[in-house]
């Protein structure tokens, strides 16, 4: 369990710079923003599964769509935050 907490944190530091890349040099739609942070999890999720304990494939995904989830949130609560201080 310890193990998937781990990689969910770290996956969620690249679930963000990956997300920002994608809007940065696609354009794409802040609509279209929560569905890219889930796949893009649920992509380094199965990798980080496959490269370091294939025999927990179900729980890194798991893991990884929580931590596309959660980058999203945090992207949200930052710009909220710098938002209401610029008022």
């Amino acid at each position: 369990m310890d193990n998937i907490l781990i990689a969910a944190t770290t996956i969620a530091v690249f679930v963000l710079s990956l997300t920002q890349l994608i809007k940065t040099y696609t354009g794409a739609e802040s609509k279209w923003l929560p569905l890219i942070n889930l796949l893009t999890g649920l992509a380094i999720g199965i990798a980080w599964s496959l490269s370091f304990d294939p025999g927990n494939l179900i729980n890194f995904i798991w893991g990884g769509a929580v931590a596309g989830l959660a980058a999203g949130g945090f992207y949200d609560l930052g710009a909220n935050l710098l938002r209401k201080d610029d008022e």
